[in-house]
């Protein structure tokens, strides 16, 4: 990870880092970078609801005409759109407008390759050393290139279409609510259920870029008129999406939140059960994968944290299925990335061929009991994690330094680690014996805060 790059792409608060001027820098220096790999360079270029979204797109644009590369403007769509849009169309990369589910003063620019998978680190790195230098490629006047659009929603619905039952899920007819906190997702899913032959409820469709009815991010505590709309309803399943809805998170039909962790696992059961293959996660994600993936035969890979790092390990290995413990589910034979409008419909697929309920199928899932929890700390995160580590390993625990600090339990674990995204400390805990979890949690946390006496900390 770099001076600028994050966890995928380039993130921050309006206007204050990010704005017009820094979207033409990146887009000169991501030209520069193209047009050294070839003479006439085609990107494509979409956007998520985000109130600054134009603007940063416009100049963005323009930054890359300017640097002699073609431009297919695809509009504002979800992000796993825009990314099936650069591997459709067969271009030489891609950028997204988005900040994802950070608040609205935020925005921020995800480079793709041509295939539509994130821009690898190490283009990332050379990205970056030429936006830091500042010597872009000028195109003469008669090498500034042009500008086209493209409505992709008919090619991305024809390729769902190709990979699903569709007369299942017409049969079953399922009542689905959709909360799309009105990201980019609302341009998309709603229509996509119906025309599968669901009866779709849509909420917080509104794509005004405020996200006034509830912030982006899908977690439990943002989720909570959902829930009360969920109960009165008693749909077949609820679900919810950030801004640009690379990742869905679910509801049961009485309004139980259902962690990402359990949607990903049922996800993989039924993929595994049609084609076997690797699968690969992170470290962060729950061991109910292992043991769903026990029962095919397959293997799991684990990564560091990043739709990046897991696409990108799911073509080493050629892997089936992918993703991440906050509802991030990659299919790689569509998109080589978190694709949340995918994820929903196949587990509307699920529910439908099984014939049973969206209940009944995760409580079919192996049982582990979870925490998740986040602190917020100043100073340097991930020194702090590290002094975390060297003291939990030398009082003889075995740890895992894949990413942050995991420490290895005979029944679970506990990873301490640092967003990549935010200013925090993010503490998971997992258990197959009850109760074990919260202890696990605890000990990281005192341990954490025994190795960082000077740190301040806010639980």
């Amino acid at each position: 990870m770099g001076k600028i790059f994050g966890t995928f792409g380039v993130r921050g608060v309006y206007p204050d880092f990010l704005n017009e001027e820094f979207a033409i820098k990146m887009a000169r220096a991501f030209g520069t970078f193209l047009k050294s790999l070839k003479d006439e360079p085609k990107v494509v270029v979409g956007k998520d609801t985000r109130r600054t979204g134009e603007s940063i797109k416009e100049s963005f644009i323009s930054g890359l005409t300017s640097s002699g590369v073609d431009v297919i403007d695809v509009g504002t769509l979800p992000t796993p759109l825009i990314q099936f849009s650069a591997r459709f169309l067969k271009v030489d990369g891609g950028a997204v407008i988005t900040a994802s589910h950070n608040p609205p003063e935020y925005n921020g620019i995800k480079l793709l390759e041509g295939n539509g998978m994130g821009l690898s680190r190490k283009k990332e790195s050379i990205v970056e050393d030429i936006f830091e230098d500042g010597k872009f490629y000028k195109a003469p006047w008669w090498d500034t290139r042009s500008r086209s659009s493209k409505d992709m929603k008919i090619d991305y619905f024809s390729s769902v279409l190709e990979r699903i039952d569709v007369d299942s899920i017409r049969s079953r007819k399922p009542f689905v609510v959709a909360d799309e906190a009105g990201g980019a997702g609302a341009l998309i899913l709603p229509k996509l259920l119906e025309i599968l032959g669901c009866k779709v409820l849509s909420v917080n469709s509104h794509v005004s870029g405020f996200f006034s009815a509830r912030n982006p991010e899908p977690n439990e505590l943002n989720l909570k008129d959902t829930e009360k709309i969920v109960k009165a309803l008693s749909p077949d399943l609820a679900v919810a999406q950030d801004g640009d809805a690379d990742r869905a998170v679910f509801m049961t039909s009485d309004g139980k939140f259902v962690q990402g962790d359990k949607t990903f696992a049922l996800v993989e059961k039924f993929i595994l059960s049609a084609k076997k293959g690797p699968v690969v996660t992170t470290v962060a994600t729950s061991n109910i994968v292992d043991e769903v993936a026990k029962e095919f035969g397959v293997d799991v890979y684990r990564t560091k944290v990043g739709d990046l790092v897991v696409t990108g390990k799911l073509l080493e290995v050629g892997g089936v299925i992918g993703g991440e413990e906050n509802g991030g589910v990659i299919f790689p034979d569509l998109v080589l990335g978190r694709d949340g409008i995918f994820t929903t419909v196949k587990i509307v697929e699920a529910i439908s061929k099984s014939g049973k309920s969206f209940e009944d199928l995760i409580s079919g899932l192996p049982k582990f009991y979870q925490i998740k929890d986040k602190i917020r700390v100043r100073g340097d995160r991930k020194s702090a994690v590290l002094r975390f580590a060297e003291l939990v390993e030398s009082e003889g625990y075995r740890v895992d330094l894949t990413d942050g600090a995991k420490v290895i339990f005979e029944d679970g674990w506990v990873l301490v680690r640092a967003s990549g995204t935010e200013p925090i400390i993010r503490i998971f805990s997992e258990s197959k014996i009850e109760g074990n979890e919260k202890k696990y949690h605890d000990f990281a946390l005192s341990k954490f805060i025994e190795a960082n006496e000077d740190l301040e900390v806010e639980s």
